[in-house]
Parts: structure tokens; C-alpha cells; sequence
């Protein structure tokens, strides 16, 4: 496993946690490692979510935007190399 690995999969982890860790998508992350197609569109609008609410972090909005729009570039460039798809 790789750091970019590690990093997309902490995002996933996170994304659950955040309002979403009672549905059955969280329990096949958890259990098997898999991401059915709505979830990974959904994971990818988060991603994006996250990069604009960047500039109210308390880190400041200059380094948090940064880390935001690498952390999203990591996401979806893991899930495109996992072969995972968002809904057309």
C-alpha cells in the first residue's frame, strides 16, 4: 500500500464518518473494500464540497485550499486507478 493509498482510503473513512456511517455503502467499505457507483459520485462532490469550504478551516484558507485540492486530486485519481466510476 502506497501513501497515496493510504490518504484516499483515510478520505473514504472520513466520508463515512461524516453523516454517513450508518448506510449499507459503509458496511461494504468496511467489510470488502468496495464502492458502488453512487457513492463514488458522491465521494467526488465531496471531494470538491471540501476544496470550497477550504477557506473557513482554521489552518487558513490559502494552505487549506492547497491541502484540499491535493487531497481531492489523490481521491479521484485512486479511485480512477481502482477502476471505480461516478454515475454519468
Amino acid at each position: 500500500m502506497t501513501k497515496l493509498d493510504t490518504v484516499a482510503e483515510g478520505l473514504v473513512d472520513q466520508f463515512f464518518a461524516q453523516g454517513q456511517s450508518a448506510t449499507a455503502q459503509a458496511k461494504r467499505w468496511a467489510d470488502a473494500g468496495e464502492l458502488d457507483r453512487l457513492t463514488v459520485s458522491q465521494l467526488r462532490l465531496w471531494a470538491a464540497n471540501r476544496v470550497l469550504d477550504a477557506p473557513a478551516w482554521p489552518t487558513g484558507s490559502g494552505a487549506a485550499r492547497a491541502t484540499a485540492l491535493k487531497e481531492r486530486d489523490v481521491l479521484i485519481g485512486w479511485l480512477e486507478a481502482h477502476g471505480y466510476r461516478a454515475l454519468a
